[in-house]
């Protein structure tokens, strides 16, 4: 029965804590690890080898690294069944100072002398963030520029092919230099009307897919009502008034049909 208590005093006491958590607090010069434990802490602390601690009566059941912006590197890992490893992979010697709370179940391992991390540091990756945006920006506003370029020059192809277009529409006569557009209004996708100039005469046509017909043609004589149209909207009003009148549509039906 003896034998019995002492083998289960062994189980109960012979294994130290178990880590349920790593917690990490970094400030500028020290480090604070947080291990929460299972059980309230009563092992020791090792000084191995230089920035190498073990710590008894605690275990961990995997490998946990951390690094940290000022260069600390710190490596947690089992170093046998019941005590861990605290590596600590810095240029220079540190120091540790051990706490634990208040009924035991958090020990913390607060690492000090650590090099304080320059002011400039922050500044500089400032500066390069604000130097990589002004590239992108830069290199976008060239990437708009060539996209309006390349549009003004389809838009530039297009016009130049509707006017070789309404030029093969027009009589042979009028397919010179010699002549100039005023006006136009869209009746549908495949007629227009365009009232032209040629040698100080004005010409009425619609201009169709098919054929192309002269609704009216207006001499030194009889052009005077067109000398007060000077906008879209007066080429428009006077379509209005010519087109309510039926009699001048069958006068434009009648009139010369070109091929």
């Amino acid at each position: 029965m003896g034998r019995f208590i002492i083998i289960l005093l062994f189980v109960v006491f012979g294994y130290g804590s178990n880590i349920l958590n790593v917690s990490y607090f970094p400030s500028n010069e020290k480090v604070d690890i947080l291990f929460s434990l299972d059980e309230p802490f009563k092992g020791k602390i090792t000084l191995i080898k230089k920035n190498d601690y073990k710590i008894s009566n605690i275990s961990f059941n995997r490998i946990e690294q951390k690094k940290f912006q000022n260069g600390l590197n710190v490596i947690i890992s089992s170093f046998d069944k019941n005590s861990i490893e605290l590596k600590i992979s810095y240029p220079k010697e540190l120091k540790i100072k051990a706490s634990i709370t208040a009924k035991g179940y958090g020990l913390r391992i607060r690492i000090l002398g650590l090099k304080v991390i320059s002011s400039n540091q922050p500044e500089y990756i400032s500066n390069q963030t604000k130097i990589d945006n002004k590239i992108v920006e830069n290199n976008f506003n060239v990437v708009n520029y060539i996209i309006v370029i390349i549009i003004l020059i389809i838009l530039i192809i297009i016009l130049l092919i509707i006017k070789k277009k309404t030029l093969q529409k027009l009589p042979s006569e009028l397919q010179k230099d010699n002549y100039k557009l005023l006006y136009q209004k869209f009746i549908d996708t495949k007629n227009r009307l365009v009232l032209i100039e040629v040698f100080d005469k004005r010409y009425l046509l619609l201009l169709g897919d098919k054929n192309n017909i002269l609704l009216d043609n207006f001499s030194q004589n009889n052009q005077e009502e067109l000398k007060d149209i000077s906008s879209q909207n007066g080429f428009d009003t006077l379509l209005q008034e010519k087109f309510k009148e039926d009699e001048y549509i069958k006068k434009a039906s009648e009139l010369k049909e070109f091929e």
